[in-house]
């Protein structure tokens, strides 16, 4: 079976029948063209998972917070229970520096600001991750996500 077969097999018994909701979706794929020129300089990068997918930018202009969020304020912020986000280190994320240009593209977006990592726990293999800094000039957070299945 091809990973292609695989994925597809996965996302359709996976599928959320729940309707809809803000919170995240496996259809958006790859870095748009209204993201910061750092993170469009990225091009298409991948996470490493049971199934890869592509990193996606993301803002979250309705931040009015000082500094990064926590793991209940971040939940706010993707309409997600506290008990489901958890904030990783950098390091914890980016064990080997595989991710490290991702990590710099969201660093350099926010204007040097340091990065956070959350994690969503969608169900029992979806997660996602979420490579966040605060850009200060505009009081929002900006960044990447991106969708691993961990079994």
């Amino acid at each position: 079976m091809s990973d292609e077969d695989y994925a597809a097999f996965l996302n359709k018994a996976n599928k959320d029948y729940s309707g809809p909701s803000t919170k995240p979706s496996a259809e958006e794929e790859g870095i748009s063209a209204r993201a910061h020129p750092a993170i469009k300089a990225l091009g298409e990068v991948f996470y490493s998972s049971d199934a890869d997918y592509p990193f996606i930018d993301v803002t979250f202009p309705q931040w009015g917070g000082g500094g990064l969020p926590d793991e209940a304020q971040f939940g706010k912020l993707i309409e997600a229970e506290e008990e489901d986000v958890e904030k990783l280190s950098l390091d914890h994320f980016d064990s080997t520096g595989a991710y490290r240009k991702v990590i710099d593209a969201v660093q350099d977006a926010a204007g040097g600001a340091d990065a956070a990592v959350y994690r969503y726990t969608q169900d029992h293999v979806r997660k996602w991750y979420y490579v966040l800094a605060q850009e200060k000039s505009q009081n929002q957070l900006v960044g990447v996500k991106v969708q691993a299945i961990e079994s």
